[in-house]
């Protein structure tokens, strides 16, 4: 029976810190560009015709901001294939530093670039805040789950997706018209997050260090037995993690390098489920939604007001639901949770097709579209917006976990760039078809999770792999 652990004051204080600290600035950055686009391109234009005499046709404007908008996927991509490196270098508290000093540049690029007329300044921000993006959502649900016990990492781990949901929601705000979006000030939009790195950066030093990291990759056991029992609140109940520590320990590696990874076939299920998920996260139409809510709306028939208000509420329903993501993940396990999350995002995503291809028939239509999408987004947050950022935790060992975590990351942030890059063209020559094929990814994830993957939940991560040892003839109902 699983064992019910302490809630300790350094247990909530790192989790929530990370979080605050990293996981919402990395929400705000992804969104705060939609608003203030209008002036954000107006001022690249004036600046590139005053700085160099540069005329630039609309056509080759919407490639500069469709560059601006992409870079800092790209960031993310790049940030995600260093973040397993930096995480056995550095340790997981360390990762989380080193992403916080490269956020606080970007913010400082944001600032200046305006004052210094610079262009290019603005994409070399948004690329470093990227990057810095890519090493959080790698290291941070990894860091959540390691300071975890066996029974909290559902919650913990689900931290990451309910700070980034966070993050959207206060970067739809910071840049209404009536705060910072506007002409003069959006700017400052850009780099508003350091306010809560500021807050949650401070006490760095008192967050815990995760005792995985210093037992098993450091070997440094004494330090981690300190640290295991602070989190934990004493010395009494830790067997049981020692002991899976230890085994973990004796093997052969204490990291592992991507080539050793990739070439191992028990490995082979955990790496197609972990990057399965993390694409799925995005191929099953939430970063269409995030990207293109107003454009959306708009096509399905709405008014602009309209559009943008229900957008704002769009990402309001998201937060409420993903604030949920915690308890869920506590108190049910994750195949039900997938399961049930696949299958309604695939069912919601048919229906909005549906209802958005033949809208133009049945004008009552629209009110079908907002209803599929709004319930979609509640569907989304049930397992397929918080699991991806922290199942790797729970299919690896401490060994490869790092550089799978960083490899499914890569995989999740080159689909996050595809489906934004490539959804305005496929949407024009497709129409509203495009999302039965989001539907179709859907489907393929429930099958996946249906047949392939065991139950994680209050299961040690050494038992969950040899249930997916065998690659896809792994039994694991």
């Amino acid at each position: 029976m699983e064992q019910k652990a302490k809630w300790t004051p350094l247990v909530v204080w790192s989790t929530v810190g990370s979080t605050m600290g990293a996981a919402v600035p990395c929400g705000y950055c992804m969104a705060i560009i939609n608003n203030p686009a209008v002036h954000m391109r107006a001022w690249c234009a004036e600046t590139l015709l005053l700085r160099y005499q540069l005329v630039l046709t609309p056509r080759q404007l919407e490639t500069l901001w469709a560059l601006i908008v992409s870079i800092y996927l790209i960031g993310g991509i790049l940030g995600s294939a260093c973040a397993g490196w930096a995480a056995n270098r550095f340790g997981r508290r360390g990762c989380f530093l080193l992403s916080g000093s490269l956020l606080l540049l970007a913010a400082l690029g944001f600032v200046s670039c305006r004052w210094l007329q610079s262009v290019e300044l603005l994409l070399l921000s948004r690329f470093i805040v990227g990057f810095g993006a890519g090493l959080i959502t790698t290291g941070v649900p990894m860091y959540h789950t390691e300071i975890a016990a066996t029974s909290q990492r559902g919650a913990l781990g689900s931290a990451c997706s309910v700070g980034y949901s966070s993050g959207v929601v206060v970067a739809q705000i910071c840049s209404m018209e009536s705060l910072l979006g506007s002409e003069d000030h959006w700017h400052l939009a850009l780099s508003f997050y350091v306010v809560f790195m500021a807050i949650c950066y401070a006490p760095y030093r008192f967050y815990a260090e995760s005792p995985k990291w210093l037992f098993i990759v450091k070997r440094r056991q004494e330090e981690a037995l300190q640290m295991l029992e602070r989190l934990r609140g004493g010395d009494s109940g830790l067997d049981l993690e020692l002991q899976s520590m230890e085994q973990e320990a004796a093997s052969k590696y204490s990291t592992r390098s991507l080539g050793d990874v990739l070439t191992d076939p028990k490995l082979l299920m955990p790496l197609i489920l972990f990057c399965s998920y993390q694409a799925g996260q995005q191929l099953t139409g939430c970063s269409a939604i995030f990207y293109y809510s107003v454009f959306i709306f708009r096509s399905s028939g709405s008014s602009a007001s309209v559009a943008e208000l229900l957008s704002l509420c769009a990402g309001n329903v998201n937060l409420a639901t993903a604030l949920l993501g915690p308890w869920l993940m506590a108190r049910f396990n994750r195949r039900t949770l997938m399961l049930i999350s696949t299958s309604c995002c695939a069912l919601l995503m048919f229906g909005f097709c549906l209802c958005a291809e033949f809208g133009h028939l049945l004008p009552w239509l629209i009110y079908g579209t907002v209803a599929c999408l709004f319930l979609y987004l509640i569907a989304f947050q049930l397992a397929l917006g918080p699991m991806p950022p922290f199942i790797g935790s729970e299919l690896f060992e401490v060994s490869s976990r790092s550089v799978a975590n960083s490899l499914g990351n890569q995989v999740g942030w080159s689909c996050n760039f595809i489906v934004g890059f490539l959804f305005p063209v496929m949407h024009s020559l497709i129409g509203s078809w495009i999302f039965l094929c989001f539907s179709i990814f859907g489907w393929l994830l429930f099958l996946l999770t249906k047949f392939y993957l065991p139950e994680t939940r209050g299961v040690e991560v050494s038992v969950v792999a040899k249930l997916t040892s065998h690659g896809f003839r792994s039994k694991v109902l």
